[in-house]
Parts: C-alpha cells; structure tokens; sequence
C-alpha cells in the first residue's frame, strides 16, 4: 500500500518536476567514466555528448543500454544505438525512453550524420544530430514549445589528444523553452597506447555549470575498470570487449535519492 502511495505520488507529479528529459540513459561506457565523454568520440552512445563523436568509424554498430534509476523497479530507462558507416559519413540513429508504469513516456529519437577529415597537423570530426521530442501517456498534461531541435559537434585529434565542442539543443540557445535546456559542452581527453583514457567536460547551462571527469584503464584490451565523478557525485563501472562484441556496467551514487545502475551490450560488424 505504501508502495502505491508513493508512486501515485510520483506521477501526479511528473509533469511538474519531468519533461525536461534530464534523466535519459546516455550510455553505460560514459556513466561509468562520470559522463565526461563528450572528446572521446568512442562507442555508439557518443551521440548523446557529442555528434560529431561517431565520425571516422568504419564498422556497423548496434547498441543496447538499460538503466535502474535510484532503484525505482517500475521505471524503464533505455535506450537503442545504431551507426552504419558509409562513403567517408557515418549515419547514425538511436532513441531514449523514460517509461513510468506505462502511464508516462519521455523519448527521445536521433538522426546522426558525421564526417572525419584528415588535416596536416590532425583529424577532425564533425557532427548534426536532428532530435524529436515526446511525452506521452495518461499522467502526460505537457506541451512542448517545439517538438524537434539540433545539436552540433565538433573534435579535433593530435597525438592522443582531443578536444570537443558541442552545443545542444540549439533551437533553445536564447533562453528555454518548456523545461527542455540548451547546453555548451567543452571537453578534453587524452589516449594513451589504447591502454588508458583520460576524459573532462565542462558543461554550461543557463541553470548551473558543471565539471566532470573520468578514467579508464584497458588490461590486453579485454578489460577496462572506470572511474569518474559526474559534478560531486562518485561514478564507477567496468568494460568487457572482443573483436565483435562488448558488454558495460555502470553505476552512479546519490547519497539521498539512491544509486543509478546501468548495463549495456554492444554489437560491431565489420565489412570486408
């Protein structure tokens, strides 16, 4: 009974305190590195910091990520990836939903397009993401302003450093509209021999700032634990891989609202 009193609780509240779509899934790979994943410009979920990140890939992609949010067992929290590389581009698609006893939905849908150019002094990546925005469902009393938005991305790579520019949702750069925020992502990482990875973002919002980093540490390219902290908050996770597939955990810690899990499984496919 008490159970049903809070979730009931919950939804007549989610129009008020939700359809910002601030709790998507972004990817298990990136929870696990404190979410500064924004210049890595690795793995189908890069879409998510940064569009410009899956460039320069030359394999099919198909990934899966499920998130438990502060334990919350009726809360799905998804998302699908795809990226199929073609004539220099990479075009991508993928979706994230937020899912609350079927009464109440928040998705988001992608299209990707990115480019990699070989400069003299380095590479460089650029990307566009189209995005469509949805609530939807019983509890859903919420209109959005605009439905669709953009970001943009850019990373540039020398010498095992990269550094990355992206602006998201660029149709609300002036200022919000419903409760959907733009965002300025600036970030750095740092490849060292495939081995161990080093990542920081700064994000700007027209709310608050916020400063992330991560860690990641490759064993014969198999393994790789990882280490950030997403603003104050501890992250941590793990990474499997071989040739053709890939499994990551993830987990978040929030000293009030509880600890966020996710799982991610990923599949590649390369033509010959």
């Amino acid at each position: 009974m008490k159970k049903t009193i809070i979730l009931c609780f919950i939804i007549s509240m989610l129009s008020f305190l939700w359809s910002d779509f601030s709790g998507m899934n972004n990817g298990t790979r990136s929870l696990g590195m404190g979410n500064a994943y924004s210049a890595l410009g690795e793995g189908a979920e890069s879409i998510f910091y940064n569009p410009a990140g899956v460039a320069g890939f030359d394999y099919n992609v198909l990934g899966i990520s499920y998130q438990n949010q502060y334990g919350i067992s009726d809360l799905l929290n998804l998302n699908l990836t795809a990226v199929v590389p073609w004539k220099g581009y990479a075009f991508s698609m993928a979706t994230q939903q937020v899912n609350l006893l079927d009464v109440y939905y928040e998705d988001i849908f992608y299209l990707n397009m990115a480019r990699s150019f070989q400069l003299k002094s380095g590479q460089l990546n650029v990307g566009i993401n189209g995005k469509y925005f949805i609530v939807s469902g019983e509890e859903a009393d919420v209109e959005l302003d605009s439905p669709i938005d953009f970001d943009l991305g850019a990373i540039y790579k020398i010498n095992g450093f990269h550094i990355a520019y992206s602006s998201r949702n660029i149709t609300r750069l002036d200022g919000e509209k419903d409760k959907i925020e733009s965002s300025q992502l600036i970030g750095m990482a740092f490849k060292w021999q495939n081995l161990l990875n080093l990542t920081t973002d700064y994000e700007i919002t027209p709310e608050n700032n916020y400063f992330r980093i991560g860690i990641e540490l490759w064993f014969y390219d198999t393994f790789a634990p990882r280490l950030g902290f997403d603003d104050q908050y501890l992250t941590m996770g793990f990474g499997l891989k071989s040739d053709w597939w890939g499994f990551d955990f993830g987990l978040k810690a929030h000293e009030e609202l509880g600890t966020t899990y996710r799982f991610g499984l990923t599949l590649k496919y390369k033509e010959k």
